[in-house]
C-alpha cells in the first residue's frame, strides 16, 4: 500500500450550492499531518489480509478496488492489519480529512476545477465506466497525488451521518455519536453515479452493515514519531 503525506491546513468543508446535507459550509482546521492511501484498497490487498475476495467485480482483477464490503467489514480489515503488523496506526479517515484531501487545496466543484467535461480524465463514473469498476490509479490523480477520489467506488469514512454540518467539529476529528448512530457516511461517488455525485463536497448516508458493489474504502494512517 502506498500512502501520501497530507499536510496540515485549513479549508472550507461543504457547499452552499449542493445538497442540503452539505450545509452550512464550515471552516475546518486540520492541525496535524496524516497519511492517506494513494488508491482505494484493492482486491489484492484485501485478499492478502483477509484471505478471501468479497468483490462483485472479481473479473476486474486484483488491482481493482475491493467493493461489496460494509463499514463493519472495513473495521475488521483494519483489525486484521493490526494483528499482522502489531500496531494500530491504520484507520478510516474522518469525513473532514477525506474532503480536505480530496480538495487538495482547491475550492472548486472538483479537485481539478469546475468543468465537469474534464471528469472523465480523473474518474470512472456513469459516463465512462461501462457499469463496472476499473483498476485503481488509471485516471489522473488530484493535485496531492491521490487517485480515484472522484469515482470508481464510494469510500467509507469513520463518521456517523448527520443531515447538516451545524454542530460538526471544526478540528477535523470524526463526528461520532454516543451511542453510535445508525448510519455512516460514504464519499467520492462511484462507477454507478453521474457527475454531480462525484463532487468534492458530495456525501451520502448508508447503514454500516450494508455491502454494495459500488462502495469500498481507503485507509488513513496517523503520523507517529519513528513511523
Amino acid at each position: 500500500m502506498e500512502f501520501i503525506l497530507i499536510p496540515s491546513g485549513s479549508f472550507t468543508m461543504g457547499s452552499s450550492t449542493g445538497n442540503k446535507d452539505e450545509e452550512p459550509p464550515r471552516e475546518i482546521k486540520i492541525s496535524r499531518f496524516f497519511f492517506l492511501q494513494a488508491t482505494q484498497v484493492t482486491q489484492g490487498q484485501w485478499k492478502e489480509v483477509m484471505e478471501y475476495n468479497p468483490s462483485h467485480f472479481k473479473d476486474c482483477g486484483i488491482d481493482c478496488p475491493v467493493e461489496n464490503v460494509s463499514w463493519d467489514d472495513a473495521q475488521r480489515f483494519i483489525q486484521k492489519l493490526y494483528e499482522k503488523e502489531g500496531n494500530d496506526r491504520h484507520r478510516l479517515p474522518t469525513e473532514a480529512e477525506w474532503e480536505y484531501a480530496c480538495r487538495a487545496g482547491t475550492t472548486n466543484v472538483y479537485s481539478f476545477g469546475d468543468n465537469k467535461s474534464q471528469l472523465e480524465e480523473y474518474a470512472w463514473f456513469a459516463d465512462n465506466s461501462q457499469s463496472k469498476t476499473h483498476p485503481s490509479g488509471t485516471r489522473k490523480p488530484n493535485p496531492w497525488g491521490l487517485y480515484d477520489m472522484h469515482g470508481n467506488v464510494y469510500e467509507w469514512v469513520e463518521d456517523d451521518y448527520h443531515d447538516n454540518y451545524k454542530n460538526a467539529p471544526d478540528d477535523g476529528s470524526s463526528w461520532v455519536d454516543d451511542p453510535r448512530g445508525t448510519l455512516r457516511v460514504i464519499r467520492g461517488g462511484s462507477w454507478f453515479n453521474d457527475s454531480q455525485y462525484c463532487r468534492s463536497a458530495n456525501r451520502y448516508n448508508i447503514s454500516p452493515n450494508l455491502r454494495l458493489n459500488f462502495i469500498g474504502f481507503r485507509l488513513a494512517r496517523s503520523v507517529t514519531l519513528g513511523a
